[in-house]
């Protein structure tokens, strides 16, 4: 078969996101994991064309914002640097030795977001609604600046050699010539892009090129309470510019997959395809080894049960909390586990904060860890008694299949696609009900022999998922769009 195309992969919201972050979310993991096998799973399949993957144009100053190569050597640098490199201070350590104003601007942002948070909320809603819309008013002045003032296209049909690379960490980054019957790929957060939309109608229009999305939940379109009004609009913009443009639409989940298309039919948005679900890999990196003495802080080994999550209100630690309370009510204190939260602390949960504060983390009874290291979320594994997940909502529930992938047993929500992550092994509830959440958790913590069965079954029955067939089911789709845009 004719491998005479090539698949760019864009990567430029994982550079973008560790601009402000040490260390990666969900989703740059899930792609990092996809991106480490797919060359490979290319390389061995005659129908695929050569890999590269590409960042957008980046604003030098100069005239010359062409897109780049990068290599697949330097993304793995970026992980390490930010998986593993911190200061003493936690400040996110750079590639080279420039100074960056990107964490001090989102750190200041951060520290007026909380101060706001903290007032009483009849003053803290219009004084945040204020904040968020001159924020989105800067940033639709600097992108209609940045499109009046832009002499160059996203991609140059004829690059120059003077052209410069969008980063000076690779050598070997060149300018990028797209020609007809190419596959776009996106496997990251491309909302992030405000016009992203409009970039990829340009490279349709211009060169011919197939776009395939892989999409992981419309939360900020079809669940806006949880998220800031800014990235409401922003969010929603983008799945109304770039859902039209994709040849192939994939999604991580059948809740997803079911999502986008009854957004797009209440949106009268056309799509090329149905939306695709694709397996997702269980678990991420090399399995964790525990090796050598337990960190110093941690609970003691099974006397705790674990929620690995950001504290933010989608993910319903208040409902924990409010199950922990009853526990510590209704049960002899010695016979409550610590509830440990792992995670740091987002957004849209101060009055939690106050909560847990307030009644002294119930006495010790709840604790927080955060931003635990590898080596000590391998630890809280390995120690914990059981997971808990209780989100309202999910693309899919990667703490859930990580917790099966380390061989503990998880009570988790049944909303949207957790259930298609924990699958047969895991315990659900209504998240929406805290009596039937509770009942679960206590039964659970009270039958000590049947907790001990179901965690031999998790360790023994889990079947993993591995990531070769996420990327095989990828590049599936990259070619069913070249070979589309061949016969059509």
């Amino acid at each position: 078969m004719s491998k005479d195309y090539t698949i760019w992969i864009d990567v430029e919201d994982i550079f973008q996101y560790f601009q402000n972050n040490s260390r990666p979310s969900g989703i740059q993991r899930l792609v990092f994991e996809i991106l480490c096998v797919i060359r490979k799973q290319a390389a061995a399949r005659p129908d695929i064309g050569r890999i590269v993957l590409t960042r957008r144009a980046q604003e030098d100053g100069s005239e010359n914002h062409l897109p780049t190569s990068v290599s697949f050597e330097e993304l793995e640098a970026l992980f390490a640097a930010r998986t593993e490199e911190k200061n003493v201070s936690g400040t996110i350590l750079q590639p080279d030795a420039r100074p960056s104003r990107g964490p001090l601007v989102q750190r200041l942002r951060h520290s007026v977001i909380r101060r706001l948070e903290s007032l009483p909320p009849e003053l803290a809603r219009p004084l945040l609604n204020i904040a968020v819309n001159q924020l989105r008013a800067i940033r639709l002045l600097r992108r209609y600046i940045r499109t009046r003032t832009s002499r160059r296209t996203h991609f140059n049909p004829a690059p120059t050699p003077q052209a410069p690379v969008a980063s000076s960490a690779s050598a070997a980054s060149s300018t990028l010539t797209p020609k007809t019957g190419d596959i776009f790929l996106i496997l990251g957060a491309a909302w992030s892009e405000p016009d992203f939309g409009d970039r990829l109608a340009h490279m349709r229009k211009t060169y011919g090129v197939q776009p395939v999305l892989l999409l992981y939940d419309l939360i900020p379109a079809v669940r806006p309470e949880w998220c800031a009004l800014s990235l409401i609009r922003d969010f929603r913009h983008w799945l109304d510019t770039t859902l039209p443009q994709c040849g192939r639409l994939l999604a991580i989940s059948h809740a997803t997959a079911d999502s986008v298309e009854t957004y797009a039919r209440q949106q009268r948005l056309k799509l090329s395809a149905p939306v695709q679900t694709i397996p997702i890999g269980s678990g991420f990196g090399p399995p964790r080894l525990i090796n050598g003495e337990r960190p110093r802080g941690l609970p003691a080994k099974d006397s705790y049960v674990l929620f690995v999550s950001t504290i933010e209100a989608r993910k319903n630690h208040l409902l924990a909390f409010r199950i922990w309370r009853r526990l510590v009510a209704d049960l002899p204190r010695d016979q409550v586990p610590t509830l440990v939260f792992a995670g740091r602390v987002g957004w849209l949960v101060s009055d939690l904060m106050q909560q847990l504060e307030n009644t002294e983390w119930l006495r010790g009874k709840i604790r927080l860890l955060q931003n635990p290291t590898d080596d000590e979320l391998a630890h809280l594994y390995d120690g914990c008694m059981f997971t808990l997940f209780p989100s309202l909502y999910e693309g899919w529930g990667l703490p859930v299949t990580e917790s099966l992938v380390n061989g503990r047993p998880c009570i988790a929500s049944n909303s949207t696609s957790i259930p298609e992550a924990g699958g047969p092994l895991t315990r659900y509830f209504d998240p929406e009900n805290l009596d039937e959440a509770y009942r679960v958790v206590r039964d659970t913590i009270e039958d000590r022999p049947g907790l001990k069965k179901w965690q031999e079954e998790v360790r023994t029955e889990f079947k993993p998922v591995p990531w070769e067939r996420s990327a095989d089911a990828i590049l599936d789709a990259c070619h069913a769009a070249y070979l589309n845009r061949q016969t059509s």
